[in-house]
């Protein structure tokens, strides 16, 4: 099975899909967005984002490309373990001025560049990768934060490790692709949705079906709708398959009392982290 992945090489959902899923072949893509676009269209069979991180949160942009999955579901998850590295063409600290990476790397790193070398510009780009290309290009001065094995494969020289700021930095992927996954007796169900008008009382009676069936919520979040300031669309993460019958029961009243309701898929739980 061909998988996207935001890249190019190198990037940590590079390295985490090949950990997790050997037998699937990685395929590169530009944007998480297209890496959506290509499963629902079945130019992919599968497709890895990365969804929240233990120290910067949710990744807003993925959580609202998912508001548009039609076909696609929720596979399955990963827990990842991200460790920073510094690199640049001479490996040395004393020339560089300026660092890329992704934007959710340089805010897991923010702190240290802050504490330790405040005079060093953090930049944007794509993805850790793409820094370490971009760092590669424009030769002295430049540097890259990015995984060990990016930084070595794109030639470039090590400066120093272990820059994030949280040294337990955890980031979770789940795994796009088409179908319902098989109930494993660990599952997970992953919703969202918002509501017909906004009164009291609205997110307390959705919390009250899933406290009266007993089920456990692992994840609760909101994102403006993008329609109206104040509007907001709620992603719930729970444990549970969405065949079990007690969590079918929730579902079908959560659709008689929301606006839009946004079913993302039913997979198993991760059991531990990998990577590192």
């Amino acid at each position: 099975m061909i998988c996207g992945y935001l890249g190019p090489q190198g990037s940590y959902s590079d390295l985490a899909l090949r950990e997790a899923f050997p037998s699937l072949t990685p395929v590169a893509c530009h944007t998480f967005s297209e890496i959506i676009e290509e499963v629902e269209a079945g130019k992919l069979e599968r497709g890895l984002l990365p969804v929240e991180n233990s120290t910067e949160g949710a990744v807003t942009l993925v959580m609202d490309s998912l508001l548009g999955l039609e076909e696609a579901s929720i596979q399955a998850e990963i827990i990842y373990t991200v460790c920073h590295h510094l690199f640049s063409v001479d490996g040395e600290i004393t020339t560089v001025k300026k660092a890329y990476s992704h934007p959710q790397a340089i805010e897991q790193c923010r702190h240290f560049f802050k504490t330790h070398y405040p005079h060093i510009q953090l930049l944007p780009c794509e993805s850790t990768s793409t820094a370490c290309i971009l760092a590669q290009r424009q030769g002295d001065g430049s540097a890259a934060i990015a995984s060990h094995w990016a930084g070595i494969h794109h030639g470039l020289k090590h400066i120093m490790g272990n820059i994030q700021d949280n040294q337990f930095n955890q980031t979770r992927f789940v795994l796009l692709g088409k179908g319902i996954s098989t109930p494993t007796g660990n599952d997970k169900t992953a919703i969202a949705f918002s509501f017909h008008h906004d009164r009291a009382g609205n997110l307390f009676q959705i919390l009250q079906l899933f406290a009266e069936a007993e089920i456990n919520l692992s994840r609760i979040e909101s994102r403006p709708a993008k329609m109206e300031l104040g509007q907001y669309v709620f992603f719930i993460d729970f444990e549970g398959h969405r065949e079990e019958p007690h969590v079918r029961n929730v579902l079908d009243k959560l659709r008689l009392l929301t606006r839009r309701f946004y079913l993302f898929g039913s997979f198993p739980r991760a059991r531990q982290a990998i990577g590192g």
